[in-house]
């Protein structure tokens, strides 16, 4: 009973506090940087879709699908939702005004608000832009409780959009963008790289700082140099990060991405990004020549996130614009713990595991050290050179590993070392090399032993190794049209007397033969 009182309390006092002046017209008007999906839009026309079920109804995000579907009837409706909304008795404690609902609800508003609302009347403008101005001046209230950086700059973008439309004179913009200035550098590596490692965050914190530059365009005598660096920078890592099918390479949950958000995004960074090589303080290396591109993983996380995976040293190649190893991918909406853990292991990624065992402990107690990476080009090629300390405290093991993709022909050549740095642990039984590959393709192996990978397409690749237990496998790969059949080669190495021989290592390579 109490805490009821004190929400009623809280309320209204909290309500005299946030009135505004009244506000007949924006000051300045703001285009939308997205798209939406005309599609989706007609679903909310249709009334087959539930607004109360849309997925962060509060948002209004869905603003961008009803404009897309583009017709008098969804100006209307998106007219219609706004005007209930806003007419609800809403408690301030409740979810739909959670500070970043908040912020992402005033930038959708006034983003699309010369399309639905300045067909609205002059009594509906004003309904709104009050609104606006209740809700920005109740954000400036929270500003400073979030200690979620990336938080902190989503509240500032709702502060920063509604001062644009509604005040010809703003004074504390300098300092709103120092303190975006101050979270991205927590949020963002000196090569432009999100600190998670995930490509889902960097895409994410990249489409708010398109936002806030469209929205710090139009306003005059601002120190907007190191926002627009960012922006630059951020842009230049996800452009490297896109694979030459359009998807992001699939780490730590770039296979979620659609292609469509990944290319609207890089549009609206403005400039033609370059592409890294090597992004060493995040953990990425990109080698590739005219026809092929093969991405690697060689980083850590500071702190495990959801989208972490063991994925030390794994890599993606493609060849012309066709994928031909990959990782498995994942589940956007995994039912059981079980799916999630299982597409977050080692072995559902081209890479190295020891006695199924995975690379990177994903409940963070076990320490990985990554060390001694080399990248360079050399006479015919560019190779990459790296060790990891993963299964150190459990069999006494570093894993290097060496790729080498050369410059001059199709072949993509690799060398992984099991060397035994002393008695820890246990003595392993085997390690385990694993290649997946792409949906489409067969394995074939010959009586050399040697295996030929046959794309649909037509071309045809050779793959060889040191080693001769190799075995062809059915496996499961879950791409963005859905979980498909597909094939992996699983080279067993085996390691029983690993502490007498110090090193074993196992070659192989890929090469084009048509």
């Amino acid at each position: 009973m109490l805490k009821i009182i004190n929400i009623i309390t809280n309320n209204y006092f909290l309500k005299k506090k946030l009135k505004v002046a009244s506000f007949k017209s924006p000051i300045r008007r703001i285009n939308d940087n997205w798209q939406g999906i005309s599609k989706a839009g007609e679903k909310i026309i249709s009334g087959k879709k539930n607004s109360n079920n849309i997925s962060n109804f509060n948002k209004f995000l869905f603003l961008r699908d009803l404009k897309s579907e583009g017709s008098i009837k969804a100006r209307s409706l998106a007219r219609s939702m706004v005007s209930d909304w806003i007419d609800e008795d809403h408690n301030l404690q409740s979810k739909e005004f959670i500070p970043i609902v908040m912020a992402e609800r005033i930038t959708c508003w006034s983003f699309n608000y010369s399309w639905f609302a300045e067909s609205g009347g002059l009594d509906f403008q004003k309904k709104i832009l009050n609104s606006i101005g209740t809700q920005a001046k109740y954000l400036e209230l929270k500003l400073l409780e979030s200690k979620n950086h990336l938080e902190r700059i989503i509240v500032i973008k709702g502060i920063l959009v509604s001062k644009s439309i509604l005040y010809e004179d703003i004074n504390n913009i300098n300092e709103l963008l120092n303190l975006i200035d101050r979270s991205l550098n927590f949020l963002v590596n000196s090569d432009g790289g999100h600190s998670s490692r995930s490509p889902v965050q960097q895409l994410n914190l990249l489409r708010h700082l398109i936002e806030i530059r469209s929205i710090v365009a139009i306003l005059k005598n601002l120190d907007a140099e190191n926002l627009h660096k960012q922006t630059i920078k951020m842009g230049e890592f996800c452009r490297s990060f896109q694979m030459p099918d359009q998807y992001f390479a699939w780490f730590h949950g770039g296979s979620l991405v659609p292609k469509n958000t990944i290319k609207q995004t890089l549009d609206r960074v403005g400039y033609k990004n370059r592409i890294f090589n090597t992004a060493e303080k995040t953990g990425f290396c990109r080698l590739s020549n005219i026809d092929s591109v093969l991405f690697a993983d060689i980083g850590l996380n500071k702190k495990i996130n959801p989208n972490t995976k063991a994925s030390l040293f794994a890599f993606e190649f493609y060849y012309k614009k066709e994928k031909i190893i990959s990782n498995l991918g994942e589940l956007k909406n995994p039912s059981f713990k079980s799916e999630k853990n299982s597409l977050a292991s080692s072995a559902a990624h081209s890479t190295l595991n020891i006695d199924d065992r995975n690379n990177i402990d994903l409940t963070g107690k076990r320490e990985t050290r990554v060390f001694n990476i080399k990248y360079g080009k050399t006479k015919d090629g560019n190779l990459l050179d790296v060790t990891h300390s993963g299964y150190e405290t459990i069999f006494g093991i570093h894993h290097k590993r060496q790729i080498y993709l050369s410059q001059k022909k199709n072949e993509v050549r690799g060398k992984d070392e099991i060397i035994n740095i002393g008695n820890i642990g246990t003595i392993p039984k085997s390690a385990y090399i694993r290649f997946h590959f792409y949906p489409g393709i067969d394995l074939i192996k010959t009586r050399s032993g040697s295996i030929l990978i046959n794309h649909i397409k037509g071309f045809v690749w050779k793959m060889t190794s040191n080693i001769k237990d190799i075995e062809i496998q059915d496996s499961l790969m879950f791409t963005p049209n859905g979980p498909m059949p597909c094939k992996e080669i699983l080279i067993n190495v085996k390691l029983e007397k690993i502490r007498a021989y110090k090193t074993i290592f196992c070659n192989w390579a890929f090469e084009l033969q048509k």
